[in-house]
């Protein structure tokens, strides 16, 4: 993900400061540059797959709300330290809740949408960009407002501190600050049952709870790879992509014509008896 250099439209503040995990600020640098253009979408095969299976989940689930994947977005800052200031931030992904858009965005402007910002936001980390998305983005994040703010790696991208499986979800409170909970055992391994424990519930803000799955293939020298997960509030079932969607469908319609083949099967075998019953009382039909 990336974030351009904010523009003021205000007066700055003479303390503006963000404040950056010790950890994060003890890792070896990178070589990532906020305001200089990407060349290029992704970062990795499995940075895209992940971004392009959440965004098919979303968007096949819940039709009625928006996602939106790899763009620009504008806000002005309302409080804090980015009262004031005009932001452009790049999300790999960003939901809004019970919200439609019909036209195609090339970058999303809150100030057309009466501000609105997203519901939920999740952040892929990758080598360029791991550090930034867990200090300024996360504080960004905060100051505007999202309800929940995730990040996860679907590979090992990051410091030793942060190695997969790790998730990590931050949830807003009522006090405006962010309550942070991580995941850093599999939900499933896939094709397996799911582990009902290792599941995040993010309360009622969003219609589903999030997990890790394993995934059977590997990145490259065998590193093993995870996928974020979105499980239905009540019961352990992981939402499908369209085609898995497609798929149930059929075979839904499949179950469904095979029960009404044995139904019809049963009626004939009953009017048969019926029929037999018949001549034996009064021969033959003329």
């Amino acid at each position: 993900m990336t974030q351009k250099k904010t523009e003021s439209i205000a007066p700055p503040f003479e303390d503006f400061e963000v404040k950056r995990s010790t950890r994060i600020e003890n890792a070896p640098p990178d070589l990532f540059d906020p305001n200089t253009p990407r060349i290029g979408r992704r970062e990795s095969e499995p940075h895209s797959a992940e971004i392009t299976y959440i965004y098919d989940v979303l968007t096949t689930n819940f039709p009625e709300s928006r996602a939106i994947w790899d763009l620009h977005h504008y806000f002005v800052g309302k409080k804090g330290v980015l009262k004031g200031v005009r932001i452009d931030i790049q999300f790999d992904i960003s939901f809004f809740k019970d919200f439609k858009i019909l036209r195609t965005l090339s970058s999303y402007d809150a100030s057309r949408f009466n501000e609105r910002v997203p519901d939920m936001v999740i952040n892929i980390l990758s080598k360029s960009t791991w550090k930034t998305d867990l200090s300024e983005h996360l504080e960004t994040c905060k100051e505007l407002g999202i309800a929940v703010y995730i990040v996860f790696s679907p590979f090992n991208v990051t410091s030793n501190i942060y190695q997969p499986p790790f998730l990590r979800v931050y949830i807003l409170q009522e006090d405006g600050s962010y309550k942070q909970e991580d995941l850093r055992k599999v939900t499933l391994n896939e094709g397996e049952e799911i582990n009902k424990e290792n599941i995040l519930d993010i309360g009622k803000r969003l219609p589903f709870r999030i997990g890790l799955m394993k995934l059977k293939q590997e990145h490259e020298e065998g590193a093993s790879l995870y996928r974020l997960i979105f499980i239905t509030p009540l019961e352990s079932i992981i939402l499908s992509t369209s085609k898995e969607k497609e798929v149930n469908e059929a075979q839904n319609r499949a179950k469904e014509a095979e029960k009404r083949a044995k139904e019809a099967e049963k009626r004939a075998k009953e009017l048969e008896r019926e029929l037999k019953k018949y001549r034996e009382k009064f021969g033959e039909l003329l």
